[in-house]
């Protein structure tokens, strides 16, 4: 059977990824909660009764934890452009076949985002030396993590009330006179298609903020390598 003190600080820390510092102040705490139940023991108390005081005495643990994070800046900026890049070339393809239909400049126009990004990494990759590697900076990771849950919540919202509007704009006087929706053959079908996939390219910003506070977590400099 699991140490009810154990137990009880699983699930304080459920919520936090392990990291060398939150494991630390883990040990800790179930340390001085250790100690206060043999404190309680030791006055005459019973086990069980010690360990309902001692638990009782600490019921979260929200307001100890810094969600400041040193990581290491230069690697995370830079795997955060790398990933801009990927992500800004992956919706690029994407936009290839629709130059055959579609007369304007937006594959052109992504064409170009893909190239500064890619200048822009190539020049941080060669004047970021090795010893920038090491650099830390703090970063909020929580507050890293609502931005990111908010952005995929006001994409979401965008992506909502922009197709309802191009519905409207295309189809609502045939919806509003029940009149039946015609589309003339395969090319006309495609250019509508084109017209309402446009807006799923914004998915580049929800997923770069995502991606920023996976690359926080990846870089994070842990304890051990500060003591080298």
């Amino acid at each position: 059977m699991m140490n009810p003190l154990q137990k009880h600080v699983d699930r304080l820390f459920a919520k936090y990824t392990l990291t060398p510092q939150i494991r630390e102040m883990k040990d800790e705490i179930l340390g001085n909660l250790e100690a206060k139940v043999a404190d309680l023991t030791t006055s005459g108390m019973k086990y069980d009764e010690a360990v309902r005081q001692a638990t009782a005495s600490l019921t979260s643990v929200d307001g100890l934890i810094d969600d400041h994070r040193n990581i290491y800046i230069s690697r995370y900026r830079l795997e955060l452009v790398q990933t801009a890049l990927l992500y800004s070339l992956i919706l690029w393809i994407f936009t290839i076949p629709t130059r055959l239909i579609d007369q304007s400049l937006l594959s052109y126009q992504l064409l170009a985002v893909v190239l500064v990004i890619a200048i822009i990494y190539l020049v941080l990759k060669s004047i970021w030396k090795k010893e920038a590697w090491n650099y830390t900076k703090q970063r909020n990771l929580k507050n890293a993590k609502q931005i990111s849950r908010w952005g995929w919540l006001v994409w979401g919202l965008f992506i909502l009330i922009f197709l309802l509007a191009l519905a409207a704009l295309d189809f609502g006087s045939n919806i509003w006179f029940n009149r039946q929706i015609k589309i003339d053959g395969p090319y006309q079908f495609a250019q509508i298609g084109i017209k309402f996939a446009k807006p799923f390219l914004t998915i580049f910003i929800p997923l770069m903020l995502q991606a920023s506070v996976r690359l926080m977590q990846k870089h994070e400099a842990v304890t051990e390598e500060f003591g080298q």
